[in-house]
């Protein structure tokens, strides 16, 4: 069974990854740019909360994505995911430029 990790952004400003208990996972966090934490809470990985807002987001998103690739469950909100970012795909997807071609020679 994967391990379940989930990275959220506290009312701190800070983003946290928790659940990253075996070395591997914590490794990939570290390598996405959070520093790790060892305290009376356990491992625990997460941002400064001067990282500014794009970059949060941008971290967040690159580490679920190193993470899911390891095959760990990784629990993200939309709010820190760029692939829910990205804008709309077209109807027609890839036949949207014969679409367009189409109506302008009509």
């Amino acid at each position: 069974m994967p391990t379940s990790i989930t990275i959220t952004s506290e009312f701190s400003g800070s983003v946290v990854a928790k659940g990253a208990t075996d070395d591997l996972s914590a490794q990939l966090l570290r390598r996405a740019g959070f520093k790790q934490i060892d305290d009376w809470h356990g491992r625990r990985h997460r941002l400064p909360t001067t990282t500014p807002l794009a970059e949060q987001v941008a971290i967040a998103s690159h580490a679920a994505e190193m993470l899911r690739a390891a095959r760990y469950d990784v629990t993200l909100p939309p709010s820190l995911d760029t692939a829910r970012m990205s804008p709309p795909v077209h109807a027609l997807g890839p036949y949207a430029a014969g679409a367009e071609l189409l109506s302008i020679t009509d």
